[in-house]
């Protein structure tokens, strides 16, 4: 190659920045809205006083288990399972990335879903790490529209495998299948999800819908982009059976990790099949942006599912505690490369010079 043979390329993607400057698009690092971050601490705080203060047989002092060097072994395992499973996430965000053209290292994927993670899971943020994976992604490809598309589809596969999870947990075990109302609320849960997954995909297909926002700028070129993912799923159906794929593998692993964690505090009447089905909507509700970090929901409902398994309420409590614990502990592997690139990722990572725009 010889000197400045690249530079149409660099003029190209000089212009691509710039209108995205001219935009103002987020690949700019956000800022903390305090605000917002004390709402979601207080709810968390109110759901747990709730949990604690106002269940009968429930107390502060309940819900520490006891230490044995066993349950120190199986939290050890979930942390290790629960790291994989980023892994798997990773692989999915990789194919999602493939299919809409957007070609970058795996490595350097893990490493932007480990700081997306960490900032979602252990920092108090009014923003979640997607955000974050978006400005990363966005810096090395070029295009913050196609991120903020690989990123939403990468997360949307998540609707559809959460609910195809807990159905096959209520297939398989007939004693979960006659709980009554739990099962039902389950099931509701998994159904709106669903249902919301096919409405938002029709209106990202539809050619009247986001469709018209093709060849837009500014916020339109991120719904546009994700239209043009979701057709370009539609030309490359074995892409799609790998990211799914990559989607089933990532949650069946996150519920082994709970599973794990479960018999770390000794609660025998949680089996595998228990944590496939009810984990799920417990996934789908925790992600409602009111708490941080799901604390406080997720504890409420291992509460309302688990006690249907005879589980008393301070286990169900510390059961949702402990993972969380695992989940911080986990991402903390996204804590060195956050602390060299910060959100963008510009000091760690310099952008891939042979990046791809894939559908701007």
């Amino acid at each position: 190659m010889t000197p400045g043979s690249d530079a149409p390329e660099g003029a190209e993607r000089a212009e691509v920045l710039a209108e995205i400057d001219a935009e103002h698009l987020p690949h700019r690092v956000p800022r903390n809205n305090a605000r917002t971050i004390l709402v979601r601490l207080g709810f968390s705080l109110a759901f747990l006083a709730l949990l604690v203060w106002r269940l009968p047989g429930v107390s502060p002092s309940d819900l520490v288990p006891e230490p044995s060097p066993g349950a120190f072994a199986w939290v050890g395992a979930a942390i290790l399972v629960h790291a994989g499973a980023y892994i798997l996430q990773a692989l999915r965000w990789a194919e999602v990335s493939d299919t809409l053209g957007i070609h970058l290292p795996f490595k350097r994927l893990v490493s932007h879903l480990l700081t997306g993670e960490f900032v979602s899971n252990a920092l108090p943020t009014s923003f979640g790490g997607d955000v974050v994976r978006v400005i990363r992604q966005g810096n090395d490809a070029g295009d913050y529209a196609d991120a903020f598309a690989a990123t939403s589809l990468e997360r949307l596969t998540g609707w559809l495998v959460l609910p195809m999870l807990t159905f096959a947990g209520l297939a398989a075990s007939p004693a979960l299948r006659r709980l009554g109302t739990e099962m039902t609320v389950a099931v509701v849960i998994c159904v709106v999800t669903l249902a919301a997954l096919g409405t938002v995909l029709v209106l990202a297909a539809h050619p009247r819908a986001a469709g018209r926002l093709v060849g837009g700028t500014g916020w339109r070129r991120y719904l546009a982009a994700v239209h043009l993912g979701v057709l370009a799923f539609r030309h490359q159906r074995a892409q799609a059976v790998k990211v799914l794929a990559a989607g089933v593998a990532f949650q069946l692993v996150q519920v082994v990790s709970v599973w794990m964690c479960a018999r770390a505090i000794g609660i025998e009447q949680i089996g595998f099949l228990a944590v496939l089905t009810f984990f799920p909507p417990t996934a789908i509700v925790q992600n409602l942006p009111l708490t941080l970090g799901g604390l406080g929901v997720r504890e409420a409902a291992f509460v309302y599912f688990f006690g249907a398994l005879g589980v008393s309420s301070a286990d169900a409590i510390s059961l949702g505690l402990l993972v969380y614990v695992v989940f911080i502990l986990s991402s903390l592997a996204g804590a060195p490369d956050f602390l060299r690139g910060g959100f963008s990722g510009t000091t760690a990572n310099r952008p891939v010079e042979d990046g791809k725009r894939g559908l701007g």
